[in-house]
């Protein structure tokens, strides 16, 4: 079997990033020539997507999508950067601001896609290394047609932070 072949029909389990039920996803192929398919065998979604889920991998291909850091020089104009570059930059201006303008001048946008985990150390990051309150995420612009996919696709409006056929073994579920 040549190494494309095998490319072809071996398939890698991951999760769709759009919501917090981070539903079973398959990635068949190569990030030139994706393929995704609902993963039946995930408790959560069993192979059922929303349209986002679904044309998730429409991204990877997208001429415009960016695959490596920019950073304006000294035109405004946008020049390639490597990694330690930009996160360096990112720093010292984080920094600079909340210097010259009071830690309040500094926020953290998360997202709905977060687990429960990731959104704890986002607000930690935002209270204890940036010394800010301010935090908000990205329900107020696209959640609502999240909400509207998953009750179409899964019956639900809201993700939850465990599969949902563990609700069967509960003793107690506090609403």
């Amino acid at each position: 079997m040549t190494t494309a072949q095998h490319q072809a029909t071996t398939s890698t389990s991951t999760h769709c990033p759009y919501c917090a039920f981070q539903c079973g996803m398959l990635f068949t192929g190569s990030a030139d020539s994706p393929t995704l398919s609902g993963n039946s065998q995930f408790p959560v979604n069993r192979g059922a997507m929303c349209v986002k889920g679904w044309t998730s991998s429409e991204l990877l291909r997208h001429p415009d999508r960016l695959t490596t850091p920019l950073i304006r020089n000294s035109l405004g104009e946008l020049e390639r950067a490597d990694w330690d570059t930009a996160l360096d930059l990112i720093a010292t201006n984080l920094i600079q601001t909340a210097d010259d303008h009071g830690r309040d001048s500094v926020a953290v946008f998360g997202s709905g896609a977060l687990t429960n985990e990731k959104a704890y150390l986002l607000g930690k990051f935002a209270r204890v290394a940036l010394d800010t309150p301010n935090i908000d995420y990205n329900g107020r612009f696209c959640m609502s047609s999240a909400a509207a996919a998953t009750v179409r696709s899964l019956g639900l409006d809201r993700g939850m932070p465990f599969p949902i056929e563990d609700i069967r073994y509960a003793q107690t579920i506090l609403l």
